[in-house]
Formats: structure tokens, sequence, C-alpha cells
């Protein structure tokens, strides 16, 4: 298992993540963000496990989905990028005031490459959608809290610069080059 090939791309609600992995998905392994699945899963079968309904199941739906994501990734060979991070699910905990001790020791248990790629909340491109309801004022504590998780678990961040999409992927795929 070779956790020095698996980066994350983590940050603020709508700053533009899907967006990148999709534009790098040629490149690398791209691996969503568990936390959409999680509540598509939820609200697809009347479930509870939403931030709304029973927020202690909902992280730990989301540590669970975020785990599975990991080890599938860790035993592949292969360079890997990931939208959100184990470590993502201390920041819900936090919002959402759930006991964040299992998200604590599982992003211990779980590494990934130590550089992890932030980008940081930007209203100009920030939009609602069925799954991202928070409204953009909103996403400026949960991009703290992502910032205090990953300081929190010994990951070194660094800020994807502002710029059109090419641009981004472009710095987001010479940053992995670089390092993996």
């Amino acid at each position: 298992m070779n956790n020095e090939r698996l980066f994350i791309l983590t940050g603020a609600p709508g700053s533009g993540k899907s967006a990148i992995l999709e534009a790098l998905a040629a490149d690398f392994a791209c691996v969503t963000e568990p936390a959409r699945e999680v509540l598509a899963d939820e609200r697809g079968r009347g479930g509870t496990g939403t931030p709304q309904r029973d927020a202690a199941r909902f992280v730990r739906l989301l540590l669970d989905r975020s785990i599975q994501k990991h080890t599938t990734a860790a035993a592949v060979n292969r360079t890997t990028l990931f939208d959100r991070g184990i470590p993502d699910c201390i920041a819900y905990a936090e919002m959402l005031s759930v006991d964040p001790a299992p998200s604590i020791a599982a992003s211990d248990a779980h590494r990934y490459h130590s550089d992890v790629l932030l980008l940081e909340p930007w209203e100009a491109i920030y939009a609602l959608d069925v799954e991202r309801t928070m409204s953009f004022a909103e996403t400026i504590p949960f991009h703290e809290a992502v910032v205090r998780a990953y300081e929190r678990t010994a990951y070194s961040l660094f800020v994807v610069p502002r710029d059109d999409l090419a641009g981004r992927a472009d710095h987001v795929r010479a940053f992995i080059v670089a390092r993996a």
C-alpha cells in the first residue's frame, strides 16, 4: 500500500473540486466526494442519515464510505486524487456537533500523501444544487473547520490559486506529478 500516491483535493463547498477532478480524470484515478453519495443514497431511500435528520448517522455513514474509498484506492498501485478525504469527516463532525473521535482515529489509521491541495471559498463560482444547500456565507466556517481538521491530523495544506478551470487543473496536475 503506497499512501504517497493518494492525493486529496479539499476545501470549501462549491469551490470547484468536482470540476477539477472531472478535468483530471484522464490523468489520474479520481474518487468522487462521499458526502454527496451518502446524501443521495439516504434521500433516495428515505433514510435518516442526513445532517437534518440524524447528524451522527450521517457522519458515521460518511466516515464508513470515506474509509472504503481509501482502502480500495490504496490497494491499487495508481496515483489517485480524492474529492475530500477522511479528515474531512472531522470537519463534518465538528460542524454538526457530533463526536469527532472516530473520524480522528480513522484519519490517523488511513493516511494519504502528506501534502494536501486546498480550494478556498470563491463566491464567483459558488452555486447551490440538490445536495449543496448551504449559503455561501455558511461555507466559510465549514472551510475553516476543514483547515483545522487537516492541520490537526498533521497534513500540509497547499492552496490552489484561483484561475479558470484549465489553469486550476494544470496546477493540480503539476503538484501531483512533482510528488507522485
